[in-house]
């Protein structure tokens, strides 16, 4: 615990920039409510956000996460930090599919009746109810959280954390998830890269990718 608290101090730019992007959503749920605060977040569209959203949220998908850790392993030669990456987002993804069973929350396109749904972008809704937590911004907030932990560079840090965020906004923009859900998506997303990161400190390169020394 006392490795995870140093490094937290460290990383003080990501972690504070979490910490003060959860301080209006948790505000923002005790004022207007689950359905409200998802009318509050999904009422601004456009065109060009429209498109620029559906492209950007595909930063929290599988194929993504699993193209960034084999770029670091194959193309950057980082194989001990790909290998982490691609752990942080099997371990939070699997958790994230666990949960959404035994929840069985319903999708804004279910939860609300055709007519009060403010917007509908076409073949991008989702009905059904597996909607938490939310699956892509766990994956965003874990290699971000990852890639913080290994990168000293403060905006680097403040990138990662806007790029993560954007995924969760993205997923409330497309009307995937409520904020319930990102909210509880970022927390896991958080929670597995710094654990992951934290169990695989003292394994080597060589133990990670099965080499003999």
């Amino acid at each position: 615990m006392k490795e995870i608290t140093r490094r937290i101090k460290q990383y003080y730019v990501f972690f504070t920039g979490y910490l003060i992007f959860l301080i209006p959503c948790v505000l923002l749920l005790i004022s207007k409510g689950k359905a409200g605060s998802f009318l509050v977040l999904n009422s601004f569209h456009r065109q060009w956000l429209d498109y620029y959203f559906i492209q950007s949220t595909n930063v929290g998908n599988g194929i993504f996460a699993v193209v960034l850790s084999l770029f670091f392993f194959f193309v950057v030669k980082k194989k001990k930090l790909g290998l982490i990456l691609l752990i942080a987002y099997a371990s939070t993804g699997i958790l994230a599919q666990i949960i959404k069973p035994l929840v069985e929350a319903d999708r804004p396109q279910t939860f609300f009746s055709p007519q009060w749904l403010p917007f509908f972008i076409k073949d991008v809704i989702l009905e059904g109810s597996s909607s938490f937590p939310s699956g892509h911004t766990a994956t965003a907030f874990a290699l971000a959280s990852v890639l913080v932990l290994h990168y000293k560079n403060k905006w680097l840090h403040l990138l990662l954390l806007l790029l993560a965020v954007q995924v969760g906004f993205s997923r409330i923009y497309l009307s995937q998830h409520f904020l319930t859900d990102v909210m509880a998506g970022s927390f896991i997303g958080v929670a597995g890269g710094i654990l992951c990161v934290h169990w695989c400190r003292n394994l080597s390169e060589e133990q990670l990718v099965f080499k003999k020394k």
